[in-house]
C-alpha cells in the first residue's frame, strides 16, 4: 500500500510539472503570437503605414492603413469646390464613431479609440507652411501633428494616432500650387 501511495504522489508531482510546462509553453506561444498579431495591426495607424508602404494606396485602391478598427466606418470630407492658385484652404475630415467604443490601452485598461487619417491630394497641393496657417485653425488643431507622407509625396498628408474622443474632426490646412512658379501645373 505504501508503494501505491508513493506512486500516486509521484504521479501527481509529475502531472503538476507536466501541466506547468504545458502552461509555460502555451504562454510562450500566446506571447509570440500576440507579438506578430499586434505588430501587424500596428501598421494600421497612418503614421506606421508610412514605414511599411512607399505609397499608401494599395493596388486595389484601398488606403494601406485602412486595416484598423474604423476601416469600415464612413468618414466625411469637406473641401471647397474651387480654389485660387497659391492660396490656403481647409480640408476637413470628420471621423464620426460611437464614443462608447473602447480599445485596450498599453496599461491593459480600456480607453477611448485612437484615430488617424491619410489625405491624398492632387499633385502640387501640399500642407500649408506653419507660418501661413491662420491662428483659428492652429487652435482647432492643437495637439494634432500633420505631416507629408514622405519627401517624395508632399501631396499625401498623414496624421495619427491621436485621441479620437478629442479629435472627431481634423482640419488639414492645404496650400494650392502656383502655376506662375511651377510650369508643370
Amino acid at each position: 500500500e505504501k508503494s501505491f501511495k508513493s506512486y500516486k504522489v509521484e504521479l501527481k508531482l509529475k502531472m503538476k510539472i507536466f501541466n506547468s510546462n504545458i502552461k509555460k509553453a502555451f504562454a510562450s506561444f500566446c506571447l509570440i503570437t500576440s507579438l506578430f498579431v499586434t505588430s501587424e495591426s500596428a501598421t494600421a495607424f497612418p503614421i506606421y503605414a508610412q514605414q511599411a508602404y512607399a505609397n499608401p494606396r494599395e493596388a486595389n485602391g484601398r488606403i494601406a492603413c485602412a486595416n484598423c478598427h474604423l476601416a469600415q466606418k464612413p468618414v466625411e470630407i469637406e473641401t471647397p469646390q474651387a480654389v485660387l492658385p497659391n492660396s490656403i484652404f481647409e480640408a476637413v475630415v470628420k471621423i464620426p464613431y460611437d464614443l462608447s467604443s473602447k480599445q485596450v490601452l498599453a496599461s491593459g485598461a480600456k480607453g477611448g479609440l485612437n484615430v488617424g487619417a491619410v489625405v491624398i491630394l492632387p499633385e502640387g497641393f501640399k500642407l500649408a507652411p506653419a507660418k501661413d496657417i491662420p491662428e483659428e485653425v492652429k487652435k482647432k488643431n492643437k495637439g494634432v501633428y500633420i505631416s507629408p507622407y514622405s519627401t517624395k509625396a508632399e501631396n499625401i498628408l498623414v496624421v495619427g494616432p491621436i485621441a479620437g474622443d478629442k479629435h472627431q474632426e481634423i482640419i488639414f490646412p492645404v496650400v494650392t500650387p502656383d502655376p506662375a512658379t511651377d510650369s508643370t501645373m
